[in-house]
């Protein structure tokens, strides 16, 4: 009989890259329950063995906003108050219900919100735990001193609660696996975010208008402002390209007020694509282009889904000096990294580039495709699964590379 797993994320799966990729490439092993937000997949409708289990976000009425300050304020005096805080969601105590009602032979939790369920269903079960970090969770908004002072303890209180319980886990980034490691003992794999490698369309580019591409969500705090400063200083040959959700529509509109204004006719605004179509929607363009300030710990370790879409796109890259993408663009030779993240420095870098260097960025891209993608790096959650749903002896075994994720 063909194992079962659970998959766990309080997101909108149908747009989630990262467990989207859980899904296609756990699916030829293994029959799947997938627990989240909003509407199927339509590829779903194809797949006998997904079942999609919706839950709806919780509300945040007055009295439910008032809760979400006692409980983790009531936590620096008992612990147990966390446990009222994490539980008083309505969409939680649901998906649990769901994760119970459909028992599966390991529970996989996408992010530190999804592993309380998915733990006490591996533990009624009597199944493996796995938990996917999709960054480092305590410091998930640790620029925002409120935020550290309540929210932060909770979560590292959780974290500390189900640890032992996990069997295996993933993150994004070596540098947050071993932060993990140290302040709660798991042994984590790095499992990057990069696509799938497909064929995609060559071009050459045209040295006289060099199309940037950003994509991704319409966030405030990405400060995505400043790639349209940059456009703005810019040789008039560069326009830039954003194909973005409208995560939140008010900042979209302030983007393309202040594009109009900073750099009229030199941004262009692209419906977003699903996310098996950016690689491909991509390729048109000739150089990916992104600055992450490093404001905080998440930010400074980011390996984040559009770096890795550029580079299987065959594009060039150009990116400020944020630690984790400045290293891999260096390494792998495809693309280039500015001084700063001041405009005037990345309009420089920019403008410094040749027609000749952009081409042989975009071939260096084109070689980091053929390890820096999505069939290797699920390879490695594929592994995981076949060691710990294994018959016998062989489930408690570890295959190379794949040590015993607690200490």
């Amino acid at each position: 009989m063909t194992k079962r797993i659970c998959i766990i994320s309080f997101s909108p799966i149908a747009r989630d890259a990262r467990v989207l990729r859980q899904i296609k490439y756990l699916g030829p092993r293994y029959d799947l329950a997938a627990i989240g937000y909003g509407d199927a997949h339509p590829a779903w409708r194809e797949l006998s063995n997904v079942t999609w289990l919706p839950v709806i976000p919780s509300g945040e009425r007055p009295i439910s906003k008032l809760g979400g300050l006692v409980y983790p304020l009531l936590g620096k005096i008992s612990a147990r108050a966390y446990d009222t805080w994490f539980w008083r969601k309505p969409h939680r105590r649901h998906a649990l219900n769901l994760a119970l009602a459909n028992r599966c032979d390991a529970y996989h939790a996408n992010d530190w919100d999804a592993l309380p369920i998915a733990g006490e269903a591996a533990a009624r079960h009597g199944v493996p735990l796995i938990f996917d970090a999709h960054e480092y969770a305590p410091l998930e908004f640790g620029d925002r001193w409120a935020w550290r002072f309540l929210y932060s303890p909770a979560i590292t209180y959780t974290l500390r609660k189900y640890a032992p319980r996990v069997a295996a886990s993933t993150t994004v980034a070596q540098p947050i696996a071993d932060r993990y490691a140290r302040e709660f003992g798991l042994n984590m794999i790095a499992v990057l975010n990069a696509p799938e490698v497909q064929p995609v369309p060559s071009h050459e580019p045209d040295p006289d208008q060099i199309r940037l591409i950003h994509h991704g969500g319409a966030i405030r705090g990405r400060r995505l402002e400043r790639m349209i400063e940059v456009i703005a200083r810019c040789a008039s040959r560069y326009t830039l390209h954003f194909m973005l959700t409208p995560s939140q529509p008010d900042y979209l509109d302030y983007l393309r007020a202040f594009a109009e204004q900073a750099a009229p006719g030199r941004v262009i605004f692209h419906d977003p694509v699903r996310p098996e179509q950016i690689v491909q929607e991509i390729a048109q363009y000739d150089a990916g282009f992104y600055l992450l300030e490093p404001d905080n710990y998440n930010n400074e370790s980011a390996l984040p889904n559009k770096l890795f879409d550029f580079i299987c796109a065959g594009l060039a890259v150009c990116v400020g000096p944020s630690p984790e993408m400045a290293r891999l663009v260096r390494e792998h030779g495809c693309g280039v990294v500015a001084p700063s993240f001041d405009p005037a420095d990345v309009a420089a870098t920019l403008d410094a580039l040749s027609p000749e260097e952009i081409h042989a960025l975009r071939a260096g891209s084109a070689r980091a495709s053929k390890t820096l993608n999505a069939q290797v790096e699920m390879g490695k959650v594929v592994a995981i699964y076949d060691r710990l749903l294994a018959e016998g002896e062989a489930a408690r075994t570890s295959i190379p590379g794949l040590e015993s994720n607690t200490r």
